[in-house]
C-alpha cells in the first residue's frame, strides 16, 4: 500500500534529479493521485524536465498537465499542451493516447467548439476501446458524453455516462465516478429532476472520502446549489455557491465562475436584482479570461435580466452579445432572455419568435423548465382563453419537475389571468414563504411582465441599487443633470421623513466648502423637477424645505426602505405583544411580508458614504430580526424544514451568530439531515474558534430536550 503523497515525492525527486526516464514512470505508476493533488507547477517543471527544448511531450505527460491547466481554466495553455504530445503509435501507449484526446474533448467542450470536440471524443474512444483500459474507458466515455450534450442528443448522452460509471467502477477510478456523478446531477437538473439529481450528488459527496480535489468538489457543490436552488431551498443554494467559493478561491479555476453564475441565478431568483447583476458582471469577467462560452452566455443572458428595469439600452446590448456567442446557438436561457427584454422594449412580435424558438430548442433538450418559461411568455402575447392554456400548460411542467418557485410564479400569472385577486395574493404569499423578495418585479421575468403593483406617484428604490420612478417608469439618468441631485435624494431617502438641517446636508455634499447655500438651492430645484418635471403639484409636495431643514415627505413619497422598515416593525411588535392576526400563521405569514420586502442592503452603490453607513446598519439589524424571529416562529411550531432557509441566511450574513448555528444544528437534526447537521456543526466550531469562543457540544445540540 503505497503512503499518500507517495506520487508527488516521487516525481518531485525525479524532477529534481533531471531524469525524464524517472518522470515518466513516476507518471506511470502514480497517476491517480497526480491528478488529485494537482500540483501545476510540480508537474510544468517535470514537462520541462523531459522536454527542455518545448518540444514535443510524451503524451502520459501531455494529458496530465493539459488536464491541471483545463481545471485552472487556462484552456488554451491545455490546447497548447496536448499540441505538444507525441502521437506517434509505435511509441505511444494507447490507454495514454485515449486520455489525451479524452482530455482535449473536455477542453475543447468548455471552448463550446462542437465539432472539434466530437472529433476528439471519438479518437478517444477508439483508442480505450483498442487498449482495454477500463480507466481509459472511462475517460473516454465521459467526453462521449459531454459532446452528446453540447450536440443535444440526450439520450447518447445519457448512455455514455453509464457506461463510464461501470468502467470507473471496474478500474476503482474515484475521480472519474465522482465526475460522473456530478454530470449526472447536472443533466437532471437541466431536466427538472432536482431531487434525483440530488441522489446523485450526494453519491458524490460520499467519494470525497477519498482525496477528491477540491476543483471537482466544487463542482458538486455548484450542482447541489442548482438541485436546491429548483426545489426552492435558496439560502441553502447559496450556501452551497459560497462554498465552492471557498473551495476555488486560491485558483484560476472555471468553476469559480460557475460558482459566481449560481450565485447571480439564486439571487436573480430571491428577487435581489442588484446583488445578481453584480454577480452575473462577475461571472463574465471570469468567462472572458478562460474564454468559457458555457459561463459567459448564460451570465449574459442573467445580466440583461437584472438589468432590464434600470437600464434598458444597456439589458438590449448584453443580450445582443450573448446570442452572438458561437455558444448561444440554440441556447435556451439566452433566447429566453431575449424574448423577455423584447417584450420590455415593447417588441411584442420579436418576443413571440424568441419564446417559440425557445420552445423548440427547450424541447429538443427535454428542458422542461426552459420549455414552461417559453410558455409563459408567450401566454403574455396570447388573448384569452389561448392565454389560460398556456399558463396551465406550463403550471404542469412546473409540478412535473418540482420547481416549486416556478409553480408560485405561474400562480401569480394564472390569478392575474382569471381576475382572481385572492389566488393572486395567495400565490405571492407563497412567493414569500419561500424567500422570493419584492425586488423580483425588477428582473425581466414573468412577474415583471404583469406588472408593477407600485402606486401610480413617486417610488424609491434604495434597498439594493438606487433607482427613482415615476408611475412606474425609470427616471433616465438624463435628467438628473449633477450627481449631486441623485446624492441629495439618497441622503433625504436614509433620512427616512426625518428632517436634516441645510449646513448638515451642505457638507456631507460639499465637505469643508464655505458658502454653498445657493448651490443647495440650485440642487433642490433640481431635485424637484425631477420628481414632478410637469410641474402639477405645489413646490413642496414631495420635497419640504425652509431656512434651517429638507426633508422628504415620506406620505408622498413611496420609499421601499420606509415601507420595509414600517412593516418589519410592525410585524415583531404584534409577535411580541401577542397580538398575532390570525393566529400563529398570521403572525408566520406578516414576517414573511416583511422579510420579503428586503430586496438588498440599503444603497448597494454607495457602500463607504458616511451618510449610508447608519441606515444600512439599522436597516440590516433590522432585517436580521425579522428572519430570526420568523425561523424561532416556525420552530416553535415543529416546522424545521421550513425553518432551515432562513437559518441558513442568518448564519451566512452573520458568521457569529451563536444560537442562529445552535438552532440550525438542530433543525437539520430533527428534519433527520444528518449528515447536513454535522457539516454545520464543524462550520460553527470553525467560526467559534475564530473568535476564541468556545463551542457546545454536538450531543448538547442534538438533545431534544434542548430544542
Amino acid at each position: 500500500m503505497q503512503l499518500p503523497g507517495a506520487g508527488s515525492a516521487a516525481l518531485s525527486a525525479a524532477v529534481a534529479a533531471g531524469e525524464p526516464d524517472a518522470v515518466v514512470a513516476a507518471f506511470a505508476a502514480h497517476s491517480a493521485e497526480l491528478l488529485r493533488a494537482g500540483d501545476l507547477a510540480l508537474l510544468r517543471d517535470a514537462a520541462r524536465v523531459v522536454s527542455p527544448d518545448g518540444g514535443a511531450l510524451p503524451p502520459e505527460v501531455a494529458w496530465r498537465l493539459g488536464y491541471a491547466l483545463h481545471q485552472r481554466g487556462r484552456f488554451d495553455e491545455a490546447l497548447d499542451c496536448y499540441a505538444r504530445a507525441d502521437r506517434d503509435p509505435d511509441r505511444t501507449a494507447l490507454a495514454d493516447l485515449a486520455q489525451l484526446h479524452a482530455a482535449e474533448a473536455s477542453t475543447r467542450w468548455a471552448r463550446g467548439d462542437a465539432a472539434a470536440s466530437r472529433v476528439s471524443a471519438d479518437l478517444a474512444l477508439e483508442s480505450a476501446t483498442a487498449s482495454g483500459d477500463d480507466s481509459a474507458l472511462g475517460s473516454a466515455w465521459v467526453a462521449q458524453a459531454l459532446v452528446s450534450a453540447l450536440e443535444g442528443d440526450r439520450h447518447a448522452n445519457r448512455h455514455a455516462y453509464d457506461k463510464a460509471l461501470q468502467a470507473a467502477v471496474r478500474a476503482d477510478d474515484v475521480l472519474t465516478q465522482v465526475r460522473v456523478h456530478n454530470n449526472l446531477g447536472s443533466l437532471e437538473n437541466e431536466e427538472g429532476r432536482y431531487a434525483s439529481a440530488l441522489v446523485h450528488l450526494d453519491e458524490a459527496v460520499a467519494l470525497w472520502l477519498h482525496d477528491v480535489p477540491s476543483a471537482v468538489r466544487a463542482l458538486t457543490c455548484i450542482n447541489r446549489a442548482e438541485s436546491l436552488l429548483g426545489l426552492g431551498r435558496v439560502e441553502e443554494a447559496l450556501a452551497e455557491l459560497e462554498q465552492a467559493r471557498d473551495l476555488t478561491r486560491d485558483e484560476l479555476s472555471p468553476l469559480l465562475g460557475y460558482a459566481v453564475l449560481g450565485s447571480g441565478d439564486a439571487n436573480a431568483a430571491r428577487g435581489n436584482a442588484s446583488q445578481a447583476a453584480a454577480a452575473y458582471r462577475e461571472a463574465i469577467g471570469f468567462a472572458e479570461r478562460t474564454g468559457d462560452a458555457q459561463v459567459l452566455v448564460p451570465a449574459l443572458a442573467g445580466l440583461a435580466r437584472a438589468t432590464v428595469g434600470e437600464d434598458l439600452e444597456e439589458a438590449k446590448g448584453v443580450i445582443k452579445r450573448a446570442l452572438d456567442q458561437p455558444a448561444a446557438l440554440g441556447q435556451v436561457t439566452a433566447l429566453l432572455a431575449a424574448g423577455w427584454v423584447a417584450l420590455m422594449s415593447g417588441q411584442p412580435e420579436r418576443a413571440g419568435e424568441h419564446a417559440r424558438q425557445a420552445s423548440r430548442e427547450a424541447g429538443r433538450r427535454h428542458d422542461a423548465r426552459g420549455l414552461a418559461e417559453a410558455l409563459e411568455l408567450q401566454s403574455m402575447l396570447a388573448p384569452m382563453p389561448h392565454r389560460l392554456d398556456l399558463v396551465d400548460e406550463a403550471a404542469t411542467l412546473w409540478t412535473e419537475t418540482g420547481h416549486v418557485i416556478g409553480l408560485a410564479t405561474n400562480g401569480v400569472l394564472r390569478g392575474r389571468a382569471t381576475g382572481d385577486h385572492v389566488a393572486e395574493q395567495s400565490a405571492r404569499r407563497r412567493l414569500r414563504a419561500l424567500g422570493v423578495r419584492d425586488g423580483a418585479t425588477r428582473i425581466a421575468g414573468a412577474l415583471q411582465a404583469i406588472g408593477s403593483t407600485e402606486p401610480a406617484g413617486v417610488t424609491i428604490c434604495a434597498l439594493g441599487s438606487f433607482a427613482v420612478h415615476r408611475s412606474g417608469e425609470p427616471v433616465p439618468a438624463s435628467e438628473w443633470q449633477s450627481r449631486k441631485s441623485r446624492d441629495a435624494l439618497k441622503i433625504l431617502v436614509g433620512r427616512r421623513g426625518r428632517p436634516i438641517s441645510r449646513d448638515a446636508l451642505c457638507e456631507h455634499l460639499w465637505p469643508e466648502t464655505a458658502n454653498t447655500g445657493n448651490r443647495l438651492s440650485v440642487v433642490l430645484s433640481t431635485l424637484r423637477a425631477v420628481l414632478d418635471p410637469d410641474k402639477r403639484l405645489p413646490s413642496d409636495h414631495y420635497l419640504a424645505a425652509d431656512r434651517q431643514s429638507v426633508r422628504l415627505d415620506v406620505g408622498a413619497v413611496e420609499i421601499d426602505a420606509v415601507t420595509f422598515q414600517d412593516t418589519a416593525r410592525a410585524a415583531l411588535r404584534a409577535i411580541r405583544t401577542g397580538e398575532r392576526a390570525g393566529g400563529g400563521q398570521g403572525a408566520v405569514e406578516e414576517l414573511e411580508r416583511a422579510a420579503a420586502m428586503y430586496t438588498g442592503h440599503f444603497l448597494e452603490d454607495d457602500p463607504y458614504a458616511d451618510w449610508s453607513v447608519e441606515a444600512r446598519e439599522e436597516l440590516l439589524a433590522l432585517a436580521l430580526d425579522v428572519r430570526r424571529q420568523l425561523a424561532a416562529e416556525l420552530a416553535s411550531r415543529g416546522e424545521h424544514q421550513r425553518a432551515v432557509p432562513w437559518l441558513v441566511g442568518l448564519v451566512a450574513d452573520d458568521p457569529y451568530d451563536e444560537p442562529a448555528h445552535h438552532a440550525l444544528v438542530r433543525s437539520l437534526h430533527l428534519t433527520r439531515r444528518h449528515g447536513e447537521a454535522r457539516r454545520c456543526y464543524r462550520t460553527y466550531v470553525t467560526r467559534m474558534e475564530e473568535i476564541d469562543a468556545a463551542p457546545a457540544e454536538l450531543a448538547e445540540l442534538l438533545d431534544d430536550r434542548s430544542a
